[in-house]
C-alpha cells in the first residue's frame, strides 16, 4: 500500500502505519464501491476519534510526538486538535500534512480508532453533490462559518468529509485575523 515516513510509529501505537494504511484504502475502496471519484483530490487530513476524554489526553501525548498542534479548540461541545505532521503521511497518490484528534461529545459511545477522511474540493458543494445525486449527503455543516464542509457516511464510525480549503490554511487564516 502507502509508504509512512513517520519513525514514532510502532506496533503499539494508535496510528501504526499498517493501521493507517488498511484504514484509507477501506475508506477509497467504500467510495468507489458508491462510484464517488476522489482520485483528482487533495486528501487534506484524517481524524482520529478518541473515545473518551482520558483517551484524548493519552492520544494527544502521542499525537505531540507525531506533529505540531497548531489549534485545540472546542468545536460542537468537544476538543478537537489540529496537528500539522513533522513528516507528512504518503498513502497511495496522496500526501497527507494533517491530523485531526476528536474528543467525544457528551454522553458518545465510540471506539477509539481513525474515524473519517477529509478531501478538498475543486468546485463548489453544489457542484460536487450534482454530480453524485444518489448519495445521502449529511449538509448540516455546510454554513457553519469557520469551517464549511459536507459530509457523507459510509459505515459505524466511518465517514467522509469535504471542504472547500485545507485545515492548515484555515487555521492559519484564523490565527492571523483574517476571514
Amino acid at each position: 500500500m502507502g509508504l509512512i515516513s513517520i519513525s514514532v510509529f510502532n506496533e503499539t501505537s494508535s496510528m501504526e502505519q499498517a493501521k493507517i494504511d488498511s484504514f484509507i484504502a477501506s475508506v477509497l475502496k467504500k467510495l468507489q464501491d458508491i462510484h464517488l471519484d476522489v482520485s483528482d483530490l487533495e486528501m487534506d487530513h484524517i481524524g482520529y476519534q478518541a473515545s473518551s476524554d482520558a483517551d484524548y489526553e493519552i492520544q494527544k501525548k502521542e499525537f505531540d510526538t507525531l506533529g505540531k498542534r497548531v489549534s485545540e479548540e472546542i468545536v460542537g461541545g468537544r476538543r478537537v486538535g489540529i496537528y500539522e505532521l513533522f513528516h507528512p503521511l504518503h498513502v497511495q497518490q496522496y500526501t497527507i500534512s494533517a491530523i485531526e484528534l476528536i474528543a467525544p461529545k457528551a454522553s458518545q459511545v465510540c471506539p477509539s480508532a481513525l474515524e473519517h477522511v477529509e478531501f478538498v474540493l475543486k468546485e463548489s458543494f453544489a457542484l460536487f453533490m450534482e454530480k453524485y445525486p444518489a448519495l445521502l449527503w449529511d449538509t448540516s455543516a455546510i454554513d457553519q462559518p469557520d469551517f464549511p464542509m459536507i459530509k457523507l457516511k459510509l459505515g459505524d464510525y466511518i465517514q467522509v468529509k469535504f471542504h472547500l480549503e485545507s485545515v492548515l490554511i484555515i487555521i492559519d487564516r484564523k490565527k492571523h485575523g483574517h476571514k
